[in-house]
């Protein structure tokens, strides 16, 4: 009997830290599983970011940016990725929802572009420095 119990102990064990490692190696978000990503990033010489670019009917582009001065694009941002996705009606939803938190006239906006920016860190001046922009997605107002 104390043998059975010891398999059963070490089979749930053994399951329980394989769930974790998957959910880690695989970047996974399952409740109550987590990739351990909560509180921090990867931090090296290279990044990619992603920010939201409305494109002015005057041909003027404005970068809504992404700072603890504007809660709600700042709590958001995580969202941009979802935006590729969507169906075009939510894509303008969605935009539209960033350009009214970022105090942006919707009515002044053609369209809003997400683009992916590549950064890499000069160690001379310590400073980071755009690689290379493309464009993710472009929603049409």
């Amino acid at each position: 009997m104390q043998e059975r119990e010891a398999r059963v102990g070490r089979a749930v064990t053994w399951s329980l830290l394989a769930a974790m490692a998957v959910a880690a190696v695989g970047q996974l978000e399952v409740w109550p599983l987590t990739a351990f990503r909560l509180f921090s990033e990867v931090r090296t010489a290279d990044q990619t970011r992603l920010e939201l670019v409305a494109e002015h009917r005057d041909g003027s582009d404005e970068a809504l940016l992404v700072s603890e001065t504007n809660p709600v694009v700042y709590t958001t941002d995580r969202q941009y990725p979802d935006l590729r996705g969507a169906p075009e009606d939510v894509q303008r939803r969605m935009v539209l929802a960033w350009l009214s938190a970022s105090g942006v006239d919707p009515a002044t906006v053609a369209s809003v572009r997400l683009d992916r920016i590549v950064r890499e860190y000069d160690e001379d001046t310590h400073e980071w420095a755009d690689a290379g922009r493309s464009t993710v997605v472009d929603v049409d107002l």
